[in-house]
């Protein structure tokens, strides 16, 4: 299981990492994370993963196993910025003068 495991992160790091660079350069504040949600949105409908949309701009998706139980396993992430200037200077950096993801 842990080599499947290990094997799926080196086929999907480019992929996930491409991601987190997009978030990253187009940041939003908090209740304002439209474009985000909908970035999100649009990848879990590429990967056939079911989602809800709740407070206007929250994502959950669904991903069940092939036996399903009562134990679940939540993950949580914000995707809210901070009104800060970005100083770091990386090819994804903030195109959004004065707001950034500093977090994490």
């Amino acid at each position: 299981m842990l080599d499947k495991i290990k094997e799926l992160a080196r086929n999907y790091a480019s992929e996930f990492i491409n991601i987190r660079h997009h978030i990253h350069a187009y940041p939003e504040l908090s209740y304002e994370e439209y474009e985000t949600s909908r970035f999100i949105q649009d990848k879990l409908r590429s990967w056939n993963i079911p989602f809800e949309v709740k407070a206007n701009t929250g994502v959950i998706g669904l991903i069940e196993g092939k036996n399903p139980s009562s134990r679940i396993i939540a993950l949580r992430a914000d995707m809210d910025a901070l009104p800060i200037t970005e100083q770091n200077d990386v090819p994804y950096k903030s195109v959004k003068p004065g707001i950034m993801h500093a977090c994490g």
